[in-house]
C-alpha cells in the first residue's frame, strides 16, 4: 500500500507542476512583444549602458546599438565606465571613432552607501537628454528595430517602464547544467504576470524621462542589489504603469561565461527573486528533493515490487516510473526549447542540486549582509537586504 500511495503523490505532484509550468509558458508567450520597425515618429532616445569589464561582450553589444533604426538625430547612446580593468574602455573608445552617437563617461569613485549597476545607471541618466531612457546590460545583443519597437509599444500602451526579457543563450557546461532546472524553480515558484514588478529583467529597461526623475531613479534604489525590481516598485507605488514582456526574437543574451560568475550572479539575486529568505529556504530544500525524487522514488520501490509481488505494488511501482518519465520528457523539451543538447534533459538531479546550493547560499548573504560581485564587496542596508 505504500508504494502506491508513494506512486500516486508522486505523479500527482508532478502533473500538478506541469500545469503550472505549461500555463506560466503560455504567459509568457502571450506576452511577446510584437510590432515592426517602421513609424512616422522618430523617438528621442538615450542608451544607457553602465559597463565594468566587460570586453567580451561590449563590442556587440554596441554593433547592435548603433544600428538602430528609427529614432532621432538627437538620440545617444552613453557608455559608463565603472572602473573596468580589462580593455573595455579602449574597446568603447574604437567605436566612438566610427560613432559620433557614442558617449563614454567615468562612473567616477564608488559613493558610499552605493552599489556599482545603480551608480553607472544613475551617471549615465543625468547625463541623458533623450525624452526616454534605455538601460541595456553589455551582455545584451539587440536587433536594429528593437528599440522603436519597444518605444512604439509603450506609446501605444501608455506604458511608463517598459522591461524586456531577452532570449537567454546558454554556451557553455555549467549554464547548460544549471539554467533549465533554475528556470523551471521560478516557473513553478513564481507568476509571471507582465505588471507584476518581481518579473522585471535590467536587462533591458525603457523609461520615460519624466516618470524616471519623478521617483528619483536610481538613486533612490542606491543600494539594492535587484535595482531593477526595486526601481520598478517605486513606479508603481507613484501610480505609473509597468509592462514586462518576452523579446526572443528581437535580443538574446548570455549572462554568465564560467562558474563562478554564475554562483555570484544567482546567488546574490535568489533571495530577492524569490521573495524572501524564508521562501528561498522552502523553494531551495524542495527543489533538492524534487530531483532526487525522480531518480531515487522507482529505485526505492524496485525491491519491495520484487519481494511483495501484487497488484497494489505494481500500480505504485507504475506510476513512480510515469512521474519520473514526465520530469524527463519536460527536461529534453526544456533542452530542446533552450537550444542545448537533449543530454542535459538527463542532468536535472545535478542542476537542482546545484540550484538548491546556489538558493542557500543567496540566504546566507542576506543572513551576513555581504555580497560580493565583480570584485567589489557589498555590505547590504536594511532597505536592500530581504528578511523573513
Amino acid at each position: 500500500m505504500l508504494v502506491l500511495i508513494c506512486g500516486a503523490v508522486w505523479v500527482g505532484l508532478v502533473i500538478c507542476l506541469l500545469c503550472r509550468a505549461i500555463r506560466q509558458y503560455g504567459n509568457y508567450q502571450e506576452a511577446t512583444i510584437s510590432g515592426d520597425g517602421r513609424s512616422v515618429m522618430r523617438p528621442s532616445v538615450s542608451i544607457i549602458v553602465p559597463v565594468r569589464n566587460e570586453i567580451a561582450n561590449v563590442e556587440l553589444c554596441l554593433e547592435g546599438l548603433t544600428a538602430q533604426s528609427g529614432l532621432s538625430s538627437q538620440s545617444t547612446i552613453i557608455v559608463v565606465d565603472d572602473g573596468s580593468e580589462d580593455g573595455t574602455r579602449a574597446a568603447v573608445e574604437r567605436h566612438i571613432t566610427a560613432d559620433a552617437a557614442i558617449r563614454l563617461i567615468d562612473a567616477g569613485p564608488l559613493p558610499t552607501g552605493w552599489t556599482g549597476k545603480p551608480h553607472a545607471c544613475w551617471r549615465g541618466a543625468v547625463a541623458a537628454q533623450g525624452d526616454w531612457l534605455c538601460f541595456v546590460d553589455a551582455d545584451v545583443r539587440v536587433a536594429p528595430e528593437l528599440i522603436v519597437i519597444a518605444v512604439k509599444t509603450a506609446e501605444t500602451g501608455g506604458i511608463d517602464m517598459l522591461s524586456l526579457h531577452p532570449r537567454q543563450e546558454l554556451g557553455g557546461f555549467w549554464e547548460r547544467l544549471i539554467f533549465p532546472p533554475g528556470l523551471m524553480v521560478l516557473a513553478c515558484a513564481k507568476r509571471f504576470e507582465p505588471t507584476l514588478h518581481h518579473v522585471v529583467n535590467g536587462q533591458f529597461l525603457l523609461v520615460r524621462r519624466d516618470a524616471y526623475f519623478a521617483v528619483g531613479g536610481h538613486s533612490e534604489v542606491r543600494a539594492e542589489i535587484c535595482e531593477d525590481k526595486a526601481l520598478a516598485s517605486r513606479l508603481l507605488a507613484r501610480g505609473f504603469n509597468l509592462q514586462v514582456l518576452a523579446a526572443p526574437h528581437l535580443a538574446h543574451t548570455r549572462m554568465y561565461r564560467d562558474l563562478q560568475s554564475l554562483w555570484e550572479g544567482f546567488s546574490k539575486n535568489s533571495a530577492d527573486v524569490l521573495g524572501n529568505v524564508r521562501a528561498t529556504l522552502i523553494a531551495a530544500t524542495a527543489t533538492l528533493v524534487f530531483g532526487w525524487t525522480a531518480v531515487l522514488l522507482p529505485l526505492a520501490n524496485l525491491p519491495i515490487i520484487i519481494a511483495e509481488p501484487s497488484r497494489i505494488t505494481a500500480i505504485g511501482g507504475v506510476l513512480s516510473v510515469l512521474g519520473t518519465a514526465i520530469v524527463i520528457g519536460v527536461h529534453f523539451g526544456a533542452a530542446r526549447h533552450l537550444r542545448i543538447p537533449a543530454i542535459f534533459g538527463l542532468t536535472f538531479p545535478i542542476g537542482y542540486t546545484l540550484v538548491a546550493c546556489l538558493a542557500w547560499h543567496g540566504v546566507i548573504i542576506q543572513l551576513t549582509g555581504r555580497v560580493a560581485w565583480k570584485g567589489r564587496t557589498y555590505q547590504l542596508t536594511k532597505t536592500s537586504a530581504r528578511r523573513a
